[in-house]
């Protein structure tokens, strides 16, 4: 087994201003249709998984899309946090 990383997957994981620093992101999202869990990175820095239920400062997570995640506020309000287009993740040339 390779401990290398391949060159493009370095690009994407090193892509300056790729996600925003300073507010939470949803970087990875898996299993299947009922079972979804999402990877969250914190503006701390922390990554952290999450399910539907799972309560946040931003609120309690009500869906887990292939693409995105769906969180309801305290006050009622609902955000949704898109994944980073393919397009917007690819390095420059």
């Amino acid at each position: 087994m390779s401990t290398e990383t391949n060159t493009q997957t370095a690009s994407f994981a090193t892509e300056r201003r790729a996600l925003p620093l300073r507010q939470l992101a949803l970087i990875g999202v898996a299993g299947t249709d009922d079972a979804r869990r999402a990877l969250l990175r914190t503006p701390a820095g922390q990554i952290r998984q999450v399910q539907v239920g799972d309560v946040l400062r931003q609120g309690t997570v009500m869906a887990i899309a292939a693409d995105a995640i769906t969180f309801a506020g305290t006050s009622g309000r609902t955000t949704v946090l898109q994944m980073p287009a393919q397009a917007d993740l690819r390095p420059a040339a």
